[in-house]
This record gives C-alpha cells, structure tokens and sequence, in this order.
C-alpha cells in the first residue's frame, strides 16, 4: 500500500501519480448505522518529484484498487472490494467493481460477484453516482482541500510557511478556508512577534470558512 509520495525521493510508487494513496476514510451512513461509506484518495494532482502536474488520466487500468475488511477483529480480511478500470480513451475511462466475501477476500486476483460494471468516471464537476441494489459507487475526479508545507518536512521540519497545495484541487466553495489558517498566523505573530512566520495545518468541513469548527494543530520551538 502507498501513501503520500511513498516512492524514493519524494516520488510516487513506480513513479506512477495513480498508484499513490492518498487518504483512507470510513465512517457509518448518517441516519443509518447499519450501512458504511469507504472513501479511498488515490492520485494526487502536482508531483514534487518530479515537480508539477501528473497525468490527466484518472486511474492506472493495470492496477487493482482494493478495499478489505476484518469483520471479527482477527485480523484476517473477511469482505474485500476490488475495483479495475479501463483504458482511458477518448477523455473518457469505465470502472468494474467486484465484492469477494470469506476467505477469499483475504486473498488477491480479480475473483469475485460483480457489484457494478461499466461505470462511467466522473470527470467534470457533476459526481455520477451508480446504485445497484444496497450499494452506491463513485469513481471520478474530485478537490480535497488540505494545507501542507511540503519543503519544510523535507527540511527537517524547518518550516517555510509556504502552502504547496495552494493552487492545486481547490473548487468554488472552498476558496477561502486560507482564511482559517491566516488567522491563527497572524494572532501568534502577535503574540510572538511580526518576524516569525509560523507554519500552520487546519482541518475542517469543506465549505470553510462559512461557520463550520474548526481545528488548528501548532507546533511550537522552545528554548530553554
């Protein structure tokens, strides 16, 4: 499994932005405990190694994306979620979802009951959702607002106070949660001095800064 720039030097796994795996979320249906939503981030949009923008071309068809889950606490995988896509041709690519349940779904392969198959990738801004019986699957193109200095972790955490997502994956509704973050810099440059230029992370909903909460983590250098 990869996870944010895992491959040598910053770089994606086999150099490849598709197979990089961003972010993993599970969490119940609200109004409905009986039912889950799994969301896997995969295939970031800028590289820092090499830098700039990846391929146009959603999903790797030569990988398989997988989801399993341990339903007994044994650490054995007892229901997995397959999923591969077709080729991307003509702006446009199709994703085949396969649900594998015993001890199987420990396993590998494409095996499996076909839950959905032909899937269109959303692209644009429209999510194309797909429902077949109690399962709903989306696949496409979507913003994660997130705020990291990228050149200070690699600096041994001597942050500069730049935001290398700043230009990338953002949409209309998410403009201004720098806003979030430039308060709290500017309340500890006041406390602290105009010269500092703290480096700030800020979780949230994604329609910041329009009441929702708010959580700001800080670290601080103390000098004995």
């Amino acid at each position: 499994m990869s996870h944010h720039y895992s491959g040598p030097d910053w770089g994606f796994p086999r150099g490849d932005a598709r197979l990089d795996l961003t972010d993993l979320y599970a969490f119940p249906k609200s109004g409905d405990p009986d039912k889950s939503i799994l969301i896997m981030n995969v295939h970031p949009s800028a590289g820092e190694n090499p830098p700039g923008p990846t391929t146009t071309e959603p999903f790797a068809p030569e990988a398989l994306y997988e989801l399993k889950i341990d339903t007994d606490g044994d650490a054995v995988a007892d229901i997995a979620y397959r999923v591969r896509f077709s080729a991307f041709e003509r702006g446009a690519q199709t994703a085949i979802l396969h649900r594998v349940d015993g001890p199987q779904a420990a396993g590998t392969g494409d095996g499996g009951r076909v839950t959905v198959d032909g899937v269109p990738i959303s692209i644009g801004r429209d999510a194309r959702v797909t429902e077949a019986g109690d399962t709903r699957f989306f696949a496409g193109l979507r913003s994660d607002s997130f705020f990291y200095d990228v050149e200070g972790a690699k600096n041994n955490l001597r942050f500069t106070g730049d935001d290398f997502f700043t230009d990338k994956d953002v949409c209309r509704d998410v403009r201004e949660q720098w806003k979030i973050a430039d308060g709290a810099s500017e309340l500890l440059q006041d406390i602290f001095g105009r010269d500092k230029n703290p480096s700030r992370l800020a979780y949230g909903g994604a329609s910041l800064p329009l009441g929702v909460p708010v959580e700001l983590e800080v670290i601080f250098e103390v000098s004995a």
